[in-house]
């Protein structure tokens, strides 16, 4: 099993160790950024009860947080974009391709008892070593995630770049890298499309996601307070706006602005969105604006939903591509 292991691993050496070293480069990254935000020597909770103080006092706790919030401005966040994609489509795309491209799957087959077998030991090693890879970025990154919110970034912006939803994304991909390069029969060919197809399916996920958002009961998550401050929850998806009138009634946007145009506010240009006379008109009559959305811990309640969504089509793409491999013959 093991001498098998390192005959596949040898056979596609390059792309399983570039997408093991660009996991554990940005792994390795961001455990780099987390130690010098712990080398700042920040007193226990100093940045937290400033923050909530919601004052603007220059004081060591803000110097504090200023050098925080730019050490941990990294780009290694907008990376885990792109990495567990890459990864998975790198470790996956030649391991049927190649075969058929080279014209050595004929060879490779008829010397197993079975192309599922065959197929299977094909995949375990590789499988092994990107899931290993990208668990320690995964973990390297939900610490550095954990240093982010502290100073104000939002993990439900940031959903899908750090922590378990890393593996779950790279194994979709994997699937969908297997299968294609199984159907095409040429790397470079299915490379592309396989990248086609993830960023096709990423954007479905992320569309349902913003229909799901969208169906939660909404709440108050800012609305302009009376001394003309903001009244926030804190990470919260903003997901519409409303307006409380002068005795306390919350009312829709829509209503709000054809209250205003009733009672004589000019109607807006054809160009303007914001219609500027109703809001000028509101605000000037007792009108305060709300923010409607959902919590941090209501929207982050999608995160199991993006990754089983990877995770079916990973699995899919592997089953389909089991009999693929079985009729498929060699060139």
């Amino acid at each position: 099993m093991l001498a098998a292991a390192r005959v596949v691993l040898k056979q596609h050496r390059f792309e399983v160790g570039a997408a093991a070293i660009a996991a554990l480069a940005v792994g390795v990254w961001a455990l780099l950024v987390g130690l010098q935000v712990r080398m700042l020597g920040v007193p226990p909770g100093c940045i937290e009860a400033w923050l909530a103080s919601g004052t603007d006092e220059q004081t060591e706790c803000l110097g504090l947080l200023r050098t925080w919030s730019g050490i941990v401005e990294t780009p290694v966040i907008g990376v885990m974009v792109y990495i567990p994609f890459a990864t998975g489509l790198l470790g996956s795309v030649p391991i049927v391709a190649r075969e058929l491209e080279s014209r050595t799957a004929q060879r490779a087959w008829s010397l197993n008892p079975s192309r599922r077998r065959w197929l299977f030991r094909q995949l375990a090693p590789v499988m092994v070593i990107l899931g290993a890879s990208l668990t320690f970025a995964a973990l390297a990154t939900s610490l550095l995630e954990a240093d982010r919110v502290i100073v104000g970034y939002s993990p439900v912006d940031d959903l899908g770049l750090y922590g378990p939803l890393i593996v779950a994304r790279a194994f979709g991909a994997f699937g969908v890298g297997l299968l294609v390069g199984a159907l095409l029969g040429r790397t470079l060919p299915a490379f592309v499309l396989g990248v086609a197809l993830t960023v096709a399916l990423t954007f479905v996920v992320s569309s349902v996601r913003e229909e799901w958002v969208k169906r939660l009961e909404p709440a108050v998550v800012s609305e302009m307070s009376a001394g003309g401050g903001t009244i926030l929850v804190p990470h919260a998806v903003i997901t519409a706006i409303a307006f409380r009138t002068p005795d306390g009634q919350q009312i829709s946007i829509e209503d709000a602005r054809a209250i205003a145009h009733t009672a004589g506010a000019a109607q807006p240009a054809p160009d303007d969105e914001q219609d500027l006379p109703a809001a000028v008109w509101l605000e000037r009559h007792g009108y305060a604006e709300l923010d409607l959305g959902v919590t941090m811990e209501m929207a982050l309640g999608w995160a199991p939903y993006d990754a089983l969504a990877f995770v079916i089509v990973g699995v899919a793409s592997i089953a389909g591509t089991i009999p693929m491999v079985n009729r498929r013959r060699p060139t």
